[in-house]
């Protein structure tokens, strides 16, 4: 009976027109996919269910690949082992994916073995952010970033704060008074309840935008590298 419970008000909040957490702060990566991805060779590397498709424009047609079956997925494979031949790829674009595999720094020399010379890996990536998965091993910094996708492999072309530390604000408040709630019912309702309570917090980073220092509590950040 519980456990029906639960379900119900699980289903219920998911239906709920409930605000964001976390917002993108940055969307200067989309509108670089938008102005150059129409027409390129896609390789969209862990897309999941599509989450984040909505910020690129209809006409870039992706190849959706991912660990798993989705909706729309297309290729099911392992990043460590990409199923495409050598220089075959235009763009290699990736949100929110690298810190779920076990071997990143792999996953990296894969993409730069399929991208063609000249073609592009288009990466978003969390810096402070909740453990949110059952595979969640790695978080990155702007340097660490760097570091798979160096500069002998890949020309810097976007390098920029995605999301700042309001977003992880936001995320961490509920999750660490989550802790205190003992049953999955009221764990429903008090999600739903947080995001009304603190979304908000993501709204604070528009104040200290142009601050050199917005990168030290960065919820994410964003690189795009041009293989050389």
């Amino acid at each position: 009976m519980k456990e029906r419970l639960g379900n119900l008000i699980t289903n219920a909040y998911r239906r709920l027109p409930c605000p964001e957490f976390t917002r993108f702060r940055n969307l200067r990566l989309f509108e670089w996919m938008n102005a150059q991805a129409p027409g390129k060779v896609v390789l969209n590397l862990g897309s999941g269910s599509g989450a984040f498709d909505h910020y690129l424009a209809p006409e870039i047609k992706t190849i959706k690949l991912d660990i798993k079956p989705c909706p729309g997925v297309e290729v099911i494979a392992d990043a460590h082992f990409l199923p495409f031949a050598k220089t075959s790829i235009d763009i290699v674009y990736s949100i929110a994916v690298l810190e779920h595999v076990q071997k990143p720094w792999i996953v990296a020399d894969e993409v730069h073995r399929v991208l063609r010379p000249g073609g592009y890996v288009v990466v978003e990536l969390p810096f402070l952010n909740v453990i949110h998965d059952e595979h969640d091993y790695f978080r990155f910094t702007d340097k660490g970033i760097r570091s798979l996708f160096d500069e002998r492999r890949f020309e810097p072309i976007l390098e920029q704060v995605g999301s700042g530390g309001g977003s992880f604000l936001s995320v961490f408040l509920w999750s660490y008074w989550q802790q205190f709630i003992p049953t999955r019912p009221l764990k429903a309702v008090w999600r739903a309840a947080a995001r009304f309570l603190f979304s908000p917090c993501k709204y604070l980073d528009l104040l200290i935008d142009a601050s050199p220092e917005l990168r030290l509590t960065a919820n994410s950040f964003s690189f795009i590298g041009r293989k050389r």
